[in-house]
């Protein structure tokens, strides 16, 4: 029997998706089982390795009902990024993943400054210094859970710990991951070790890194008798969910950009050089391959503060509004609502200023204006954000010239529209938005096992649902609007950190 499929697990922040493509990137089948966050602790954000890995063997045990496993060629990986996973030389997970949006670590980020200046630490590492990444938590179990720190054999992220658990090879990760640890020299491409030494930490607690199309990895006999998958099977350790999604929304060469709309919101693209910003807006980290760098500005709350409108502003008793509806409202109000405008800063704003203080604003507004002011103000106030993370790039040489649309906001009737008059450039929106990050493992696998010749050959897969040219129109208003929302940070900062104060 032909081995003509591959098998995708992609764990992301609620749940893992199970997923087999066929050799066209199409989706045959998929399932998806969710689980918890736990948050002990205010800023705190746990999730059980363990729990995550019962629920993608439950997901594979029902995709296998569905698909005969003789035909899976290969397995793929992804999953958030960011994490620390403390486990044993045996692959045992000795203390919860600290996951993405955990952030308690603000004593060690600014020990981490302590030994290397901030611009240093980003001319080495391609980001920022951040409470989120990797580093500051393995500082932080050192510190605080000695026992687990010093049993810990290796600090994984939640893709690599279940590679281990399907391949019996614990210890590994891919480059993608292995750069947002902000561990890892981007220009070198291997673990900073001048650094680690200063923090006192033991470089070979850190994973050795493998190209994410690396397929040395086979499914176990143990795996076998709880899943079906045949032993064997070649396991692709495949990449974090930014970097699969990327490869997913077939973006392959400098220029060539997405946009991902999900609870949180960013715009990527692909570049043979890390870009390291002067004012550090933006940050860089190595694709799977190992070779190109992915550029990336993001917004931290994009579809959250479009739901939390939903059910705040545009909602009533506690409900939250249909989205049909007030997506209808929108379209009844002209670009620029009238002056009214919406910053998505529920969050913090992340690019382009990095500051946690910034609140949400919701301004402009008058008697005059209604519900259907405020739907279309907060879907241009996201879209102006994700507008300045292009800027940043453009400022910085490198423009974005074609613009994938993808994740759930991508399924929108107005947002293609208005990215693509605001943005100023034709938008395509993904002919399946759902499925990027899966279709990006798939890729990395496809690669490892030959089905795929490249990353590259891979993305002329990768098709459009819909194509959503500029309206001059509403670029010209557009323009005018984008002025005024440029310089509120500045002239509101002040309050908010006074507001942040109390």
């Amino acid at each position: 029997m032909e081995k003509d499929l591959i098998l995708t697990c992609d764990t992301g922040t609620t749940g893992c998706k199970c997923t087999v493509f066929n050799p066209r990137g199409e989706a045959l089948f998929s399932v998806r089982r969710g689980y918890p966050t736990q948050y002990p602790h205010p800023n705190w954000a746990e999730q059980d390795p363990d729990t995550i890995l019962a629920a993608m063997f439950d997901g594979i045990r029902e995709l296998l009902m569905q698909v005969n496993p003789q035909r899976i060629a290969c397995i793929g990986l992804s999953g958030t990024m960011n994490g620390c996973i403390p486990v044993d030389e045996g692959g045992k997970a000795l203390y919860p993943n600290i996951i993405h949006s955990d952030s308690r670590t603000e004593a060690q980020v600014s020990e981490i400054l302590k030994v290397i200046p901030f611009e240093d630490f980003y001319r080495l590492t391609g980001n920022r210094a951040d409470t989120h990444y990797t580093l500051p938590k393995i500082l932080w179990l050192k510190q605080n859970k000695g026992d687990v720190y010093r049993r810990a054999r290796w600090f994984l992220n939640i893709k690599d710990y279940l590679y281990g658990c399907l391949t019996g090879k614990f210890g590994y990760t891919d480059y993608s991951d292995a750069s947002l640890t902000i561990a890892l020299d981007i220009n070198r491409r291997e673990w900073a070790g001048d650094l680690l030494r200063e923090l006192d930490v033991d470089e070979s607690r850190m994973p050795v890194i493998l190209k994410g199309h690396d397929v040395r990895g086979k499914i176990t006999r143990e795996v076998y008798r709880q899943t079906g998958l045949l032993p064997g099977t070649p396991v692709a350790i495949g990449g974090g969910d930014g970097a699969c999604t990327t490869r997913g929304s077939g973006v392959s060469e400098p220029g060539s950009a997405y946009c991902y709309i999900g609870s949180s919101a960013w715009v990527a693209q692909l570049l043979d050089h890390p870009l390291l910003d002067p004012k550090a807006r933006v940050f860089s980290w190595l694709d799977m391959n190992g070779e190109d760098y992915h550029v990336c500005g993001t917004v931290q709350c994009g579809a959250a503060a479009f739901d939390w409108s939903l059910k705040n502003l545009l909602g009533g008793n506690g409900q939250s509004a249909d989205i049909s509806i007030v997506e209808n409202m929108a379209r009844q109000i002209v670009p620029g609502a009238e002056g009214v405008l919406f910053l998505p800063t529920l969050m913090g704003w992340r690019t382009p200023y990095w500051d946690p203080n910034t609140r949400g604003c919701l301004m402009g507004f008058s008697l005059y204006h209604d519900q259907r002011h405020i739907a279309r103000a907060v879907y241009e106030g996201i879209a102006f954000a994700l507008n300045a993370c292009a800027e940043v790039m453009a400022e910085c040489d490198a423009p974005v010239r074609s613009l994938m649309l993808t994740g759930g906001g991508a399924r929108s009737g107005l947002w293609p529209d208005m990215i693509a008059s605001i943005f100023g450039l034709t938008t395509r929106v993904h002919r399946s938005p759902g499925e990027t990050t899966s279709l990006g493992a798939a890729i990395a696998a496809g690669v490892g096992v030959g089905m795929f010749n490249s990353y590259s050959d891979a993305a002329g897969m990768v098709t459009a649902r819909s194509t959503h040219p500029v309206n001059p129109q509403w670029q010209e208003a557009y323009k005018k609007v984008y002025a005024i929302y440029a310089d509120i940070y500045e002239q509101i900062r002040p309050l908010n950190n006074r507001i942040a104060a109390l």
